[in-house]
């Protein structure tokens, strides 16, 4: 099958879930000709349970402007401990994007669709069948045949499941609440992001402002504990604003918890996003890892159909290296913030080395292993500075 060149219920590539992992792969899939069509069980737009932060380096990896879309731009924030404020810290430029996930990935479904991507709504993944160099996708309505499959159905993905990728997989879970405060008491959080960890022990809390409400959760990264309802509730009554706020609603979500190097795709299927258990196992942020990892599906994609390539073993090398590898240092991060409290916590509050560390992260100026190398590097100055009172 030459791109282009499909029947009525044949495509190049098809797309398993319209997140923005699947939505990023089909805009450069179909910007680069290739006849795509998404399968999205969902109607949109719908809402996604998620934090609605966006860093500043997912930001980039998107070619077009999000403005129409971006509910808060924010450049300094807070780091609190058990509501307690430790350090503000500023950045020189954007250090996030609040959004609601609902309006972005509708957007980003909009931009695949203008480039020539189609999508069907309300309609279920079934199973597929891969013979030679074509696929048989069945769904709860439909037989397609395709080329190339990409499974971006997250974290509990049936693509995935079924063709014996990502076993035995690693996930946390982030708790999330909408809350509604006095108009006094918004004004506070309006312009400015919140990361509290002291509040929940190998975890920490996020306050995000929106438009009308604030979205504030809580996430653990420590292997083999989870978060619960109990622990956001006691976020949200301790905190010395929260308490006062009107609740919305409480919702749950999985999070994959990368770091572990596997092969993610099998022949000529490709696995993206929450589905190929990509997420930062310090903070729990997909966002990145999902633009990225539909970005090199597609690259990958487009130079095998045009023979440049003889197998798609690319995909899995440049995720292992360029997304699961930083991983492995954001592990290390997370575990010295999660033993060492106390100690963090006063490094934080004194440092502005360190503070520009964190910011430059999320900026995406840094890498974790950046981070991680200079930390253990310049351990001595960094005390240095506290002891000195810098």
């Amino acid at each position: 099958m030459q791109p282009g060149s499909a029947t009525r219920d044949s495509y190049d590539v098809i797309i398993i879930g319209a997140g923005p992992a699947g939505t990023c792969a089909a805009y450069h899939l179909a910007g680069a000709g290739l006849r795509v069509l998404i399968i999205e069980k969902s109607i949109f737009p719908r809402r996604k349970v998620c934090g609605g932060g966006l860093t500043h380096r997912a930001r980039l990896q998107l070619p077009f402007d999000i403005q129409p879309v971006v509910q808060r731009q924010v450049t300094w924030g807070f780091v609190c401990a058990a509501g307690r404020l430790i350090a503000s810290v500023h950045g020189d430029g954007p250090i996030a994007y609040l959004i609601e996930r609902a309006s972005f990935d509708a957007y980003l479904l909009e931009k695949a669709l203008e480039k020539g991507a189609s999508c069907h709504f309300g309609e279920r993944f079934q199973y597929s069948d891969g013979q030679g160099n074509e696929f048989t996708v069945r769904t709860d309505r439909e037989n397609y045949l395709c080329r190339y499959l990409i499974g971006a159905d997250g974290v509990h993905s049936r693509v995935a499941r079924q063709n014996g990728l990502i076993t035995n997989r690693v996930t946390s879970l982030a708790y999330e609440a909408r809350l509604r405060l006095p108009q006094g008491e918004q004004q506070k959080f309006a312009e400015t992001i919140t990361f509290d960890f002291g509040t929940l022990l190998f975890g920490y809390g996020w306050i995000f402002p929106k438009h009308d409400h604030l979205n504030v959760g809580v996430f653990r990264s420590w292997p083999g504990r989870k978060t619960n309802k109990k622990h956001l509730l006691r976020f949200i009554d301790q905190h010395p604003a929260l308490h006062l706020s009107d609740l919305i609603d409480i919702r749950a979500h999985p999070i994959p918890m990368g770091g572990e190097q596997r092969s993610l795709h099998k022949n000529n299927l490709l696995l993206v996003g929450d589905a190929a258990n990509l997420a930062d196992p310090w903070l729990g942020e997909g966002l990145y890892d999902a633009l990225r990892s539909g970005r090199i599906a597609a690259e990958a994609i487009i130079q095998h159909a045009s023979g440049s390539r003889e197998n798609l073993s690319v995909f899995t090398e440049l995720v292992n290296q360029t997304l699961i590898k930083p991983m492995h240092y954001a592990q290390r991060l997370s575990l010295l913030v999660h033993c060492f409290p106390t100690l963090n916590t006063r490094l934080l509050q004194r440092s502005p080395t360190l503070q520009g560390m964190i910011i430059d992260l999320l900026q995406g100026d840094r890498t974790h292993e950046q981070v991680w190398c200079e930390i253990k590097n310049h351990f001595p100055r960094l005390l240095m500075e506290i002891l000195q009172g810098k």
